[in-house]
């Protein structure tokens, strides 16, 4: 496969066994090849899909029982002791400052101690 550029340079001393697609590598499997892999990685897909569906209804419930309780100390109490949310969530999800969650909490905590 001795070729010519345009201007009349040698650019290629490969032997005639070769062919474009070796050279610049990009051959590819066939699409027959190819289709249980992307089967699987669609099923995988599915599955996660699924898991997220019930995470995210999970997530709705919780905040339906959160938004249900009128009391921020029992809010922070359920959130902390129940769903085990860490005071940097609670105050996410409350949309509270994460010292005046710590504050309740520390109090809670006190007073489930006596």
């Amino acid at each position: 496969m001795s070729q010519l550029s345009p201007d009349g340079i040698k650019t290629s001393n490969l032997g005639d066994d070769l062919d474009a697609s070796c050279i610049h590598g990009s051959r590819s499997k066939a699409f027959e090849d190819i289709l249980p892999e992307v089967m699987e990685l669609q099923q995988q897909i599915n599955e996660h899909n699924r898991e997220i569906d019930v995470l995210v209804n999970l997530k709705n419930q919780i905040l339906e029982q959160i938004s249900s309780i009128d009391n921020v100390n029992t809010k922070i109490k359920y959130l902390r002791d129940q769903v085990g949310y860490s005071l940097q969530e609670i105050a996410l999800v409350l949309d509270y400052s994460y010292g005046y969650v710590r504050n309740i909490s520390k109090k809670l905590g006190n007073d489930s101690e006596k």
